[in-house]
């Protein structure tokens, strides 16, 4: 049903006084509730309610008709005073309004000990209730109520309400969250107690109207990416801005391809981490990689909501998950992204970005292979074969085992053999790089020639402290073999460490450096990490005047050099 239709419908609910139910079904987050809210104000403001007062209930966590009754009353409200929300002024200015009625009952209570016993329990509770008609009734969060409070007696209280008490009343509810016996019994008295059943499904657009309000970059890039998936749910796609906006500065430095790349992988991650039942899981797509993405899996019996999850992927234009993929997804799992991860990453994408602008990249030669039914295989090979030449550089080894797996499997062996020396041999990486029980897909690099030569690479290169990522953990903790080894590195590598932190990061550094100066007992280790922190300190305080400023709050004292131009 389209939305225009549905407003529609609740338009003639509220112009009319007569009593009827009005049910709103919709999934949870696709703006149910906005919408009827908005569709109430602006009929307000035109003077097309014709009932005055109105109660908005929210039945979570409600666990009796009595607390339920006695909600009805606690909010209801003047809708000519221009409030759709009750509050405690609301609340006193309608008592005050009924003052008189409430006295009469309150006195008949008091004074005939039949009715006094007949009515039991909370008194006050069902007077209250007894001063609930003719009004405009809203009861949102239906499968969302307390476990003691059965739905047959809700519904029968709407009933209730219409035939009895001459009030209008709004069921709004995710209908496909409810279960068993709940469910069976929505259905039975939907028919016997709804006059009128809408279905709120809007499309992505509708839906990221109302939760994206700006028309900057961002959110255009934002509502974009949700169109192509066709996100509806409002409270995923405000979500999703708040993370995409989260990343954006720390990737303002960077090509603008990084921050495009990272923005369609976070839009699809959020969406498949909030709405798991909808969207590819964050299970599935971690397995995005070299096998399924080269059509080299073998597997045939692909389950069908794989299959499109597939075709939707494809056409988002999401191939592979890479190693940046693997932080990002780890980030919107956390709540947060670890800079330096993310400044590693982007780093790497940077140069790629740079390098593809003036070559062509890898992932532009793999198109040939994906787009096209076209009997080209001999073009497809040598496209890329002469780009993996060229942007070696910038493909991971999940990657590289599915492109020499691509290569022998059509014929092409030499050439594999080829690629895998091109890689190693001219890759300027650390050996823990090709310590392939490192990576993440460990399991997914198959190729026998592939692990064969990096393991020949990883055990002929000698391993290479990472002295500033040794010195950056010391804050979160240590082992007896980090500080042997930073008590042996270079002053130099602390130097370089420092300098070439910044923020909070290089804080927590600092810190994590130098507070072996506070444990009494410090071992001849820690003693010599913050003796050589403070000597690589006091280099970079005999720099420039304002350098031994800085330092100097760690108690490292310098000279000061003369600043430029003095004599």
């Amino acid at each position: 049903m389209s939305i225009d239709l549905v407003n529609g419908e609740i338009s003639k609910f509220l112009q009319s006084d007569k009593p009827e139910v009005l049910c709103i079904r919709g999934k949870w987050g696709v703006g149910k509730t906005y919408n009827w809210t908005k569709r109430l104000g602006e009929a307000q403001k035109a003077g097309n309610v014709v009932l005055p007062r109105y109660s908005y209930v929210s039945l979570f966590g409600i666990n009796s008709l009595e607390e339920l009754k006695q909600a009805i009353f606690e909010n209801v409200i003047t809708l000519s005073k221009g409030k759709l929300r009750a509050d405690l002024g609301t609340l006193d200015e309608f008592v005050n309004s009924n003052v008189g009625q409430w006295r009469k009952l309150t006195r008949l209570v008091q004074s005939v000990p039949f009715v006094k016993s007949f009515i039991g329990g909370d008194a006050t509770a069902i007077l209250s209730f007894l001063t609930i008609r003719d009004q405009i009734i809203c009861f949102d969060d239906l499968e969302r109520r307390g476990q003691r409070l059965d739905i047959g007696d809700v519904l029968g209280l709407v009933s209730f309400l219409r035939e009895q008490r001459n009030c209008k009343v709004s069921l709004i509810l995710n209908d496909e969250a409810l279960i068993d016996e709940a469910k069976t019994k929505f259905e039975t008295y939907l028919e016997k107690v709804v006059d009128v059943s809408l279905v709120y499904e809007p499309t992505a657009s509708d839906s990221i109207g109302v939760a994206l309000g700006g028309s900057d970059p961002v959110s255009q890039r934002v509502a974009d990416l949700c169109t192509a998936l066709g996100i509806s749910n409002i409270r995923v796609i405000k979500r999703i801005e708040r993370v995409v906006r989260a990343i954006q500065p720390m990737l303002a430095n960077y090509d603008e391809e990084v921050f495009r790349q990272a923005t369609s992988s976070i839009v699809l991650f959020c969406w498949s981490h909030d709405q798991p039942g909808e969207a590819p899981t964050l299970e599935f797509l971690t397995t995005k990689k070299a096998k399924s993405v080269f059509g080299l899996q073998k597997n045939e019996n692909l389950p069908d909501n794989e299959a499109a999850w597939n075709a939707l992927l494809e056409s988002y234009g999401y191939t592979w998950t890479d190693d940046f993929d693997v932080v990002l997804i780890k980030g919107v799992r956390n709540g947060f992204f670890d800079p330096a991860e993310i400044e590693k990453h982007a780093r790497e994408l940077h140069e790629k970005a740079i390098a593809t602008k003036a070559d062509g990249s890898f992932e532009d030669a793999w198109r040939l292979y994906h787009d096209s039914f076209a009997d080209n295989q001999d073009q497809v090979l040598d496209a890329i074969y002469a780009s993996f030449m060229k942007n070696y550089r910038y493909v991971t080894p999940l990657n590289l085992n599915g492109t020499v797996t691509l290569f022998k499997e059509l014929g092409r062996p030499n050439q594999a053999h080829e690629i895998i020396k091109q890689y190693v041999e001219n890759r300027a990486e650390c050996r823990g790089f090709f310590d392939l029980e490192q990576y993440p897909f460990s399991g997914d690099i198959t190729d026998p020639d592939i692990r064969k030569a990096f393991s020949e690479k990883c055990a002929n290169l000698e391993e290479k402290t990472d002295v500033p990522a040794m010195l950056l953990a010391l804050k979160e903790g240590w082992s007896d073999e980090v500080l042997s080894e930073l008590s042996a590195a270079p002053v130099d590598e602390y130097r370089r460490a420092f300098q070439a932190t910044t923020g909070r990061e290089l804080r927590k550094m600092l810190d994590g450096d130098l507070q072996f100066d506070r444990i009494i007992n410090a071992s001849p280790e820690m003693k010599e990490v913050s003796k050589r922190a403070r000597e690589a300190l006091k280099i970079i305080g005999a720099e420039s005047p304002i350098n031994a400023r800085r330092v100097a709050k760690f108690g490292v004292i310098v000279d000061e050099p003369a600043p430029p131009g003095a004599p």
